[in-house]
């Protein structure tokens, strides 16, 4: 019931944001904050996130389309938030062993990645191994969803605002050389 419970909730987050106005990049960024299993030390969580549960997503975030999937070791406080919530379910600091950013195109991608049998059998049973599952929002204590937006890649500029603005700005800049 926690697995649907979690899904449903991760769901209609997604859902929320399929009305957002089109990126710069057209894609949704979803940023996720972890709590690792209490039973495990930072660097124990960050060990095994890297090397045994990457790999059990990889498959599946490369056959549902997801651009990027990255784990962040951080750790840290923040307030419990629900996906596609616009304000905090509690003012009370929860703490966080990393973060997990996924890109990916369309809300209903990820709502089928985490619906998929695979997610299912294998990722989902492999994160009560390492995510504490009784910390708020079943160990993703705070998720949030938004209009991914490109400024700079690859050490250039690839923003797509008003071009006069940029320009006066970088001639600013190269005033301080």
């Amino acid at each position: 019931m926690v697995q649907i419970t979690s899904l449903l909730t991760v769901a209609l987050g997604l859902v929320g944001t399929t009305m957002a106005t089109s990126s710069n990049t057209g894609l949704l960024q979803m940023l996720t904050y972890v709590k690792r299993h209490p039973n495990m030390t930072r660097a124990e969580f960050w060990e095994y996130w890297d090397t045994q549960h990457a790999p059990k997503v990889i498959p599946l975030a490369t056959h549902f389309g997801i651009s990027r999937y990255q784990q962040i070791q951080v750790g840290g406080k923040i307030v419990p938030t629900d996906a596609g919530a616009s304000a905090p379910a509690s003012n009370n600091l929860v703490d966080f062993d990393g973060v997990a950013m996924f890109l990916y195109e369309s809300a209903d991608d990820l709502t089928a990645m985490l619906s998929h049998p695979y997610y299912i059998d294998v990722v989902e049973p492999d994160e009560h191994v390492f995510i504490d599952k009784s910390a708020y929002g079943n160990g993703m204590v705070a998720t949030y969803i938004g209009e991914n937006i490109e400024v700079v890649d690859d050490e250039r500029s690839v923003w797509v605002g008003d071009k006069k603005t940029r320009n006066k700005y970088q001639k600013l800049f190269k005033s301080y050389r």
